[in-house]
């Protein structure tokens, strides 16, 4: 894998972005993975177009990877990627995040991490490019006005800064191990038992879909599936969800 340290970028997706195109124009079998990290985002993204608040502080990283499987494969990627940084982060602090389905890390039911996955079958030489957030060292105050969800920072919980430097070698050396596991298709053998005992909200009352409106579906949280579709609970019976965003329905 080749890395790339930047002090600034407009957003560390984009830039892996743009660094696939550069080095393959043309169809590469032998394409190489291409991760950038930057000490600052200045237009972070977020799911949906939200910009995502990228401080001094923050392990801010994404990964150009070579497509070496069918498209399907990469579905549960958000997820496949949410583990690694779990793991990551426990592995440094022993602290245990939850993964939030689809993309987001929680501790104590704030957010401490958010993935982005895109995925590009069509390019000359097929990448997806998956960006992890990690809010580390810094204070949550400096997110201002009330988010749309709470936040928080892993220096925050544990009192104490972390060592940024050990928790990106760990961050990366995980998604190594992850990644080609998708690229084979084994998501569901081998890295689905090790995310369901994490995922955040288990047999809790949860709604999917719009904040308002009637499309929006509410039921029992009973986990997801082999392919990474969370999986409601409702009156009617189990329904999927391939894609969308879950929140807590409070007593």
């Amino acid at each position: 894998m080749h890395l790339v340290v930047l002090s600034s970028i407009d957003s560390t997706n984009s830039e892996a972005q743009r660094r696939w195109l550069t080095s393959y124009p043309a169809p590469d079998p032998a394409a190489k993975a291409i991760a950038v990290v930057a000490e600052i985002q200045t237009a972070g993204q977020g799911r949906t177009g939200r910009n995502w608040q990228s401080p001094r502080g923050g392990l801010w990283l994404s990964i150009a990877w070579p497509m070496r499987g069918s498209p399907d494969c990469y579905q549960p990627l958000p997820l496949a990627a949410g583990l690694a940084a779990a793991q990551a982060i426990q592995a440094c602090e022993n602290i245990a995040p939850f993964i939030k389905w689809p993309n987001d890390l929680l501790i104590g039911n704030k957010k401490v991490a958010g993935i982005l996955c895109q995925a590009y079958p069509n390019w000359p030489t097929p990448a997806v490019i998956l960006g992890v957030g990690i809010n580390a060292n810094f204070d949550p105050k400096v997110f201002g006005q009330p988010l749309r969800q709470p936040a928080t920072t892993l220096q925050h919980e544990l009192h104490h800064p972390i060592d940024l430097q050990a928790l990106q070698s760990r961050l990366l050396e995980t998604l190594e191990h992850h990644l080609p596991i998708l690229d084979r298709g084994d998501f569901a053998d081998l890295l689905l038992p090790q995310i369901r005992p994490r995922l955040a909200w288990q047999r809790q009352q949860v709604r999917c879909g719009p904040e308002t409106g009637e499309s929006a579906v509410e039921g029992r949280f009973v986990g997801v599936d082999a392919v990474g579709q969370a999986l409601i609970q409702t009156p009617s019976g189990v329904r999927s969800f391939c894609a969308d965003e879950l929140r807590r329905v409070l007593p």
